[in-house]
């Protein structure tokens, strides 16, 4: 039967494996050609040689102002908010949360500093870029942790931010120009109350917040382009249906942080929602300085992600980027009429020159039209179907210089979204998060009264590899069958998705109780999403390696009991190699488990910097298993012959 269990766990993984592969291919690519066309796609006016219909701003994120890390942020965020802007001169700057660091010196504990606070809006202050640009802040989850509510005197973001002292944590503001109203929509997802980390990760939505943001969507349906900004990604916000991702459809663009570069892997992560609206996250100022020069060109919208301290900064709005052409947002069939490709070129000292190569060929030298905006004559219907590929050099009177290049297409054809970065920003990651908890539940939890009741009959030789399994089937089968054992570990394991985790002061000064499907704390009720993850890495890491250590544990005791005479005889003619046999043993034996048990006290240790005291002496999901895995351990090294005469071999 054992056999027979193997291979139909392998049969099923093959075929969920199949079914995902063919799952995420249509879930995560967009068919633009389906969306409706943008209803001016075709009108004048169309790009000229003239500086007209042209606007650009600026994006930063993930600021962690820090009173203990990195003396070096600060002063260059200063550097930012005078030379950059003045160089730009952009008329708003989204600011997409993350302001200050939030977090205790030893990088585990969390809570609201307002030296941090008055750090971040000392430079806003001192540089008076409040002044010379509307500075559009929102939090992200560090601005909210260890806040009780939003009127706490603990939430510094009323106080100390652009935005925060007009009362509005979300909030739209409509940019007029002489060519058209372009909308920039602020949304704030962080929790409220607002716990401490780990489990302040995720943004929720409530109804109440939800029609607030579609109230705000409304208020921009008659502006030429809409921008929404917000801190966390769409992927990892919780939301009511219709969902936040239905109520920011009318915009060309969500711009987000939160995410940083996931540790280096991913300096950029661009993604296109199902109705056309890219998500654009940007790499944080923390460790990357890194900052979005974006410029809306007759409404087409174009960026670059930039590096403090590179110059020249370009970016090319005519013809802009296939990948990020939204058919559904924005006037593309404008590129067919245009007359020019247009350049916008930024540095501290003046431009000498600016050089346009198409497909591989230097096309022309551009000249300048007024401010950043260089121009050169251009006829797209030499480059009238497919992809092609444009590049700009362009060189500064310093000498420093730039080069800048994308895909691009007249016809509207367009390239490809890395897959990678669609999965990471459009996966519904509670329902991921779900779903594998189920699995690792019925690998980890439920697999045991299964091992219980299936055959472990001996099989003739044959592989090693399934003797192998074999041979882990029957020890595992073997401990399942000895009451003392078995029950315990079910109920454990049961326990993780149905009893609360642990109790403690949550946010200082209130206490509350988390479990796997959310938090109680201060008279709310926060949904999980985080605990998913953490409830799977629990079992995969504690649950799973007790079994496996107790069946070893177990396995060696019944040898034991049926060889007692041969080690007699055998420690009598102990050779000089006997210790040093003892000590491997006991390290095959034992090493596994204790760097289990290791793992799991520094796991509790953590609650404890996170939570307190109260927290770590509440905690039956970390604490409390310490003693359990010893108790068991106990139980099996100590168990009668009497009670396992069955089990010997």
């Amino acid at each position: 039967m054992a056999s027979s269990l193997l291979k139909g766990v392998i049969l099923l993984a093959v075929s969920v494996v199949s079914w995902l592969c063919v799952y995420m291919k249509g879930r995560y690519t967009v068919d633009v050609r389906s969306l409706p066309q943008h209803p001016r796609s075709q009108l004048p006016p169309y790009p000229g040689g003239t500086a007209d219909n042209l606007l650009w701003f600026l994006q930063i994120s993930d600021i962690h102002v820090s009173r203990f890390y990195d003396p070096q942020r600060v002063p260059d965020f200063r550097q930012f908010c005078t030379e950059n802007i003045d160089i730009f001169k952009p008329p708003v700057v989204l600011v997409t949360g993350d302001l200050t660091d939030a977090k205790t010196a030893d990088r585990g504990g969390s809570m609201q500093y307002e030296v941090e606070w008055r750090t971040y809006y000392g430079v806003l202050k001192e540089t008076n870029v409040m002044e010379k640009t509307l500075w559009m802040d929102i939090r992200g989850n560090h601005d909210a942790f260890d806040i009780p509510a939003l009127h706490s005197n603990r939430n510094y973001f009323r106080q100390y931010s652009s935005m925060g002292q007009t009362g509005k944590i979300s909030y739209h503001h409509a940019h007029k120009t002489p060519f058209g109203t372009y909308s920039f929509v602020a949304l704030d997802a962080c929790l409220n109350p607002g716990p401490r980390r780990p489990f302040n990760f995720f943004g929720y939505l409530n109804e109440s917040s939800l029609a607030s943001l579609q109230s705000l969507a409304d208020e921009t349906v008659q502006s030429n382009m809409t921008i929404w900004i917000g801190h966390h990604p769409t992927a990892t916000i919780l939301s009511p249906n219709p969902g936040l991702k239905h109520v920011i459809r009318n915009g060309i663009a969500y711009l987000c942080g939160h995410l940083h570069d996931l540790g280096g892997l991913f300096p950029f992560l661009y993604s296109m929602q199902d109705g056309g609206t890219l998500e654009l996250e940007l790499a944080d100022w923390l460790n990357n300085r890194r900052y979005r020069l974006l410029a809306a060109d007759h409404d087409m919208l174009s960026f670059v992600d930039v590096k403090l301290g590179e110059w020249p900064v370009v970016l090319v709005t005519n013809p802009k980027h296939a990948m990020f052409a939204t058919p559904s947002h924005e006037p593309l069939g404008r590129i067919a009429h245009s007359t020019h490709i247009r350049v916008l070129a930024f540095s501290p000292d003046p431009v000498a020159t600016v050089v346009v190569w198409l497909d591989g060929v230097r096309y022309c030298e551009a000249s300048h039209v007024e401010g950043p905006l260089y121009t050169c004559p251009w006829n797209p219907a030499h480059y009238g179907r497919g992809i092609h590929t444009i590049a700009v050099d362009v060189t500064d009177s310093k000498g420093r210089s730039r080069h800048q290049e994308h895909p691009f297409s007249v016809d509207g054809t367009r390239s490809n979204f890395s897959f990678v970065h669609m999965v990471i920003l459009q996966t519904d990651w509670l329902v991921l998060m779900k779903c594998i908890f189920v699995l690792v539940f019925i690998g980890g939890v439920l697999s045991l009264p299964m091992l219980r009741y299936c055959s472990t009959a001996p099989l003739p030789p044959g592989a090693f590899a399934r003797q192998f399994v074999h041979k882990w089937l029957s020890r595992l089968s073997l401990l399942t069958k000895l009451d003392q054992l078995y029950y315990p570990l079910l109920c454990f394991g049961f326990y993780i998705p149905i009893g609360p985790w642990f109790y403690g002061e949550l946010i200082q000064g209130h206490y509350g109780a988390l479990f796997m499907h959310g938090t109680y704390i201060a008279n709310a009720s926060l949904p999980g999403l985080w605990s998913y993850a953490y409830a799977s890495l629990q079992i995969a890491t504690f649950n799973v390696p007790l079994t496996i250590y107790l069946a070893m544990l177990l396995d060696n005791h019944l040898w034991h009991l049926s060889h007692k005479h041969d080690q007699a005889s055998n420690n009598v003619g102990k050779t000089k190699y006997g210790l040093y046999r003892q000590i491997i043993g006991l390290l095959r034996l034992h090493g596994f488990g204790v760097f289990f048990l290791i793992w799991q006290l520094y796991a509790s240790y953590w609650v404890l910097v996170a939570y307190g005291t109260v927290s770590f002496l509440i905690c039956p999901l970390r604490t409390w298993s310490l003693p359990l895995a010893g108790w068991l351990i106990y139980k099996v090294r100590t168990l009668p012959k009497e009670k396992v005469a069955h089990l010997v071999r």
